[in-house]
């Protein structure tokens, strides 16, 4: 077979589309609707560190005897307080329950020695702007407090206290705790006694608390971090059935969770009103993007299938851990569907038509270049025996002289070119042996299950192809010695793919990926075929790639699912034009 090949064919098919609808970016300089809308006039996210004050304070005036709401900035920023919390089933519609708790506040504040406390039933404010500023600055009303008050009906609703959103920044971030249950004194608490009586979770909470034991200051680590998200996830939101004049405060956010969280973060958010849980919680890692957390999600394989096209991962189906991954895209916002936009993405498009003919290159040799030109050597050796004999037969006839050397040589190159001639199969297979250094990269999907041998069929047997011995969820190895020595997949893959049910109403059909560049066959489930392969980071020694499908009614793509593939296969990709992925079902 001759050889073929040309520099532009040293690439997968490149993928062409680009993501063009609007986003909430990273950059200050993007200007869009979505940022926009979030009341965010200098960029998506507020880089505002922890130094701001509680907007109001309920203090006491001793010359009148009465408690008032006082916002002026110079006062507040001055005063010592003591911030409140509360169990919501204290409060009644009726107003009854507020009254007293209130009463109890103002009592135990003054006992305790102060004259000021902060309490949102009476210190938030009702406008959405306003209140979304409030919410933005909830961590540090409790940071800035002499001391976190915890007022109870009785000492028998610690458990619903603690299933609050907000309890543990509550909890977490003060400087000192205190609780006061009925009409006992007020008493100091541990973060440890209040896990013991509060947190249904105390095993996982334990933890979190453990890292604030000394100094109690933010999370830095990336773990810490993603614990104490869930923690907060396990918690109900405030009750929205009251009113704040009721008694209270109401649930006006969706992403509730994610301002609740954000207080342990270096940066925040502005709290929008409209967004959802994912949309704002990617936007507070976007404002966080040291650990690059969300640039190494986008490389997770969920152990959910349900929520393969959420970029929210919490366990790995590969059993990786987040800092295990080294990402190599770039997360830059995310669009109003939830999905996130990446930049610097390598990709190449998936073939699904057909098993393209494989355009390749050889080593070259002097010898096997040689052994090519035999058979065409052999026809001009033979043509010039058979001249050299034509010429002694003539001399014969004609002159009547016998010329023996002359009809000798002529025999013997005769015999050459025969020789020449039976040897030029072998001559010639030998020439074409050369091994493949260079192929045309492809990337080919098939629906169903085909084993490697068929590939290699399909591909011209450009080369073996083999299993993959860790890059799917198919995944066997070859674990024993005397299976292999070496590191390939083991061939009960292939049994266990044609086993499995061709649907899955929850994880999607089975599909095949065939790569010539590293000879290696995948097996997956996917509910659309994937069309593009996106190169997003390495784990482990191999690369993380995941496999979407097209959305063409908005430029988005939806993840069907992550191979891990050798990284070297990376190089062989383009570069490709922003990508949106993955987004809210």
């Amino acid at each position: 077979m001759p050889s073929k090949t040309a520099n532009h064919d040293h690439y997968y098919k490149p993928y062409l589309m680009r993501f063009i609808g609007q986003l909430a970016a990273r950059s200050p300089r993007e200007c869009s609707p979505l940022r926009l809308q979030a009341g965010e006039d200098d960029g998506p996210v507020r880089r505002v560190t922890h130094s701001l004050y509680p907007r109001s304070l309920v203090v006491y005036d001793a010359t009148t005897g009465t408690w008032t709401i006082v916002d002026d900035e110079a006062v507040v920023k001055r005063k010592t307080y003591v911030a409140v919390t509360y169990c919501c089933d204290d409060m009644t519609p009726s107003g009854s329950g507020t009254e007293v708790l209130i009463q109890r506040v103002r009592d135990a504040t003054l006992h305790q020695g102060y004259d000021a406390y902060w309490l949102d039933l009476e210190c938030l404010l009702e406008d959405p702007s306003q209140n979304a500023q409030d919410l933005y600055r909830m961590s540090d009303v409790y940071r800035r407090a002499s001391f976190t008050l915890i007022v109870l009906s009785d000492e028998t609703v610690w458990a619903v206290w603690g299933s609050r959103v907000w309890t543990l920044a509550e909890t977490l971030l003060g400087r000192e705790l205190r609780y006061k249950a009925g009409n006992n004194a007020v008493i100091p608490i541990s973060l440890f006694e209040i896990a013991s009586l509060a947190y249904s979770h105390y095993d996982e909470e334990s933890k979190i608390i453990t890292s604030f034991g000394v100094g109690k200051d933010q999370l830095k680590r990336l773990n810490q971090n993603l614990c104490l998200k869930e923690a907060i996830w396990r918690r109900v939101s405030s009750s929205p059935q009251f009113s704040k004049a009721g008694g209270c405060f109401q649930a006006r956010y969706r992403a509730e969770k994610v301002y609740a969280l954000m207080g342990f973060f270096e940066h925040r958010i502005l709290p929008n009103a409209e967004e959802t849980e994912l949309q704002a919680l990617a936007r507070l890692f976007m404002a966080n993007d040291r650990n690059r957390l969300l640039d190494r999600m986008i490389s997770m394989f969920p152990r959910d299938p349900r929520a393969m096209n959420q970029w929210y991962t919490k366990e790995d189906e590969y059993g990786a851990k987040l800092l295990d991954i080294d990402p190599d895209a770039q997360v830059i916002g995310i669009t109003h569907n939830g999905a996130l936009v990446l930049d610097g993405c390598r990709a190449a498009a998936i073939r699904w038509k057909d098993f393209p003919y494989v355009a390749f290159a050889t080593k070259r040799s002097v010898s096997r270049a040689l052994a090519v030109l035999v058979p065409y050597l052999a026809v001009a050796v033979y043509v010039v025996g058979v001249v050299i004999l034509g010429v002694g037969q003539f001399e014969k006839i004609n002159w009547g002289v016998e010329d023996e050397p002359l009809i000798t040589g002529g025999t013997v190159v005769l015999a050459i070119s025969l020789l020449m001639l039976l040897l030029s199969p072998l001559l010639t297979a030998y020439g074409h042996s050369a091994p493949n250094i260079l192929a045309r990269p492809w990337l080919v999907g098939v629906r169903g299950v085909i084993s490697p041998q068929q590939a290699s069929e399909y591909l011209g047997d450009f080369r073996r192809t083999l299993y993959t011995p860790s890059g799917s969820p198919f995944k066997l190895a070859r674990q024993r010695e005397h299976d292999s020595r070496f590191r390939e997949g083991h061939d009960s893959q292939y049994e266990a793919a044609l086993a499995a049910p061709p649907f899955d109403p929850i994880e999607g059909h089975m599909f095949t990926l065939v790569d010539n560049i590293s000879g290696t066959i995948y097996y997956f489930r996917a509910h659309r075929p994937p069309t593009v392969c996106i190169f997003t980071g390495t784990q482990g020694g191999l690369g993380r790639y995941v496999l979407c499908s097209g959305e063409c009614s908005n430029s988005e793509l939806r993840r069907e699912t992550v191979l891990r593939m050798p990284t070297c296969i990376s190089a062989y990709m383009h570069t490709c034009d922003w990508v949106a992925l993955g987004g809210e079902t």
